[in-house]
């Protein structure tokens, strides 16, 4: 038997999410996003068992990046987009790390910074996130000064999407058009837009690099995949009951009494709360699995517990499995019940959580 609460990984669904990125986008090459420890799944694991599949990976912070090469002494590493100073270019060229540059003053730090290897430079424009990314000029500039520089061995050219999961395809094109016309008028260099959303709705923004993230772990952000390339989830979130009771009609359950019984019925008390990356803010009918059958949330979560409505499940005992998401009930379902996405929940697993991989 398990701990009461623990995630089990399977490197099988992984892979086959790997497969449809490459099936959808064949000619490209595939950057896995591991940020966040790989969305939460681990990030040395994920990339252990994609480093035959995938052509490189990317982190968001040096630290993670630092893992993952310790990890993997020979994969491509891109740390996107973060400050760059001086010192943090030293570490990424003698860590042999691709940088994200997006904004100019980067650009120039990184040109007049004496480094011990050059260093390959994704430039990044703004296409209309308004997040990171540098204007037209801005990038024209920054991309003549880095090709001009010893100190930069590639140069790629990237962008990123604000609205790709949108049924009207309209916006990404004008977004993907941006770029296109830019890079174009600069010469031939690899481009790089397309995220799980576009890789799976918006094949002419494959180019030379996809950068599948959310799908790679199960979530498919368009809702359009189905049959053989349905993705898997990886990571299925699981607790065990820990107490049964009866509570009598209008008797409240959990603090503020927050649900009460509209009739006689039956509580099942659960080993997972807040303190493990359950939402707190779940509401009352939030879905959770029992033994495979669908019961709901009733009443509020808690630090280290939560109670669930089992009235219609009356041989539900203590020691039966829960599933707070995963096969069989996707964690983008549950996300929508508590006001926030997939990739929220698998970031905010805790470290308390038991974890095992398969």
């Amino acid at each position: 038997m398990h701990s009461t609460t623990w995630i089990e990984l399977s490197s099988e669904a992984l892979r086959h999410n790997a497969s449809i990125v490459r099936q959808l986008a064949p000619k490209a090459a595939i950057l896995a996003m591991v940020k966040a420890n790989g969305y939460g799944h681990g990030a040395s694991w994920v990339a252990e068992h994609l480093k035959n599949t995938v052509n490189g990976f990317a982190v968001a912070r040096p630290c993670e990046a630092r893992l993952l090469r310790a990890a993997n002494p020979r994969a491509r590493i891109l740390l996107l987009g973060t400050l760059l100073d001086s010192d943090i270019l030293l570490e990424c060229a003698t860590l042999n790390l691709d940088v994200v540059v997006h904004d100019l003053a980067t650009a120039k730090r990184l040109a007049h910074t004496p480094l011990p290897r050059p260093i390959a430079a994704w430039l990044k424009l703004n296409i209309g996130m308004n997040r990171l990314g540098m204007s037209a000029t801005e990038f024209n500039e920054a991309h003549k000064l880095l090709c001009a520089t010893a100190h930069v061995s590639t140069v790629q050219h990237m962008s990123h999407f604000s609205d790709a999961e949108d049924i009207d395809p309209s916006l990404s094109q004008q977004q993907s058009q941006k770029l296109l016309t830019l890079s174009n008028s600069l010469g031939e260099y690899p481009i790089s837009m397309a995220n799980s959303a576009a890789i799976i709705a918006h094949p002419d923004t494959h180019h030379d690099w996809v950068r599948p993230g959310i799908m790679l772990y199960g979530d498919d952000p368009t809702q359009r995949l189905s049959g053989a390339q349905a993705l898997k989830p990886v990571m299925n979130f699981k607790a065990r009951v820990i107490a049964v009771r009866d509570v009598a009609e209008a008797e409240g359950v959990g603090y503020n009494r927050r649900w009460r019984a509209k009739t006689a019925a039956r509580i099942a008390t659960v080993a997972a709360g807040y303190a493990d990356g359950y939402p707190r803010n779940a509401p009352d009918g939030t879905p959770v699995l029992v033994n495979g059958q669908r019961a709901s949330v009733a009443g509020r979560v808690s630090m280290d517990l939560m109670t669930i409505d089992v009235s219609h499940l009356p041989t539900t005992a203590i020691g039966d499995e829960v599933s707070l998401w995963g096969e069989g009930l996707p964690a983008a379902e549950v996300g929508k019940h508590c006001g926030t996405i997939s990739y929220e929940l698998f970031t905010r697993i805790t470290e308390r959580v038991d974890r095992f991989y398969r």
